[in-house]
């Protein structure tokens, strides 16, 4: 939404202190009540032009919604799209040689408990709700 036509919003729902509280919303990062309008309005038209599966799994594993944006302007990120778990994650790593080409005979031999937990260790996230692992790298 512009600055004008969020302007012209909210005078229509003006009480004439022109104080401000939110309580109701919908976003993937944390908003309080006292937060300024136009920030969290800025926030989210930042937000809105990428992915909001990506959004969503960063909001997830990050403190704040200016850590999210500092990531995603970055591209300091590695996602995996529709994954059901890190183990998925580690699959797909494993097939795409991440790891070295390991013979596809020895493939059932691989510990991936292990592999799960130095993902976790590596900073992957995984966020059920839109089946995408992501690992920040800021």
């Amino acid at each position: 939404m512009s600055e004008d036509d969020l302007k012209q919003a909210l005078e229509k729902i003006a009480d004439g202190d022109g104080v401000w509280e939110i309580r109701d919303f919908e976003a993937p990062f944390i908003i309080e009540k006292k937060d300024d309008v136009f920030a969290v309005n800025e926030i989210a038209a930042i937000m809105a032009e990428y992915d909001h599966r990506l959004v969503f799994a960063l909001c997830g594993c990050t403190n704040n919604a200016d850590q999210v944006i500092r990531i995603l302007n970055s591209g300091q990120y590695n996602v995996c799209y529709d994954v059901e778990s890190l183990y998925d994650v580690a699959d797909v790593l494993m097939r795409s040689g991440y790891y070295g080409r390991v013979p596809v005979a020895l493939w059932r031999f691989i510990d991936y408990h292990k592999v799960v937990r130095d993902l976790e260790d590596a900073g992957w996230y995984f966020q059920p709700e839109v089946r995408v692992a992501v690992q920040p790298l800021l």
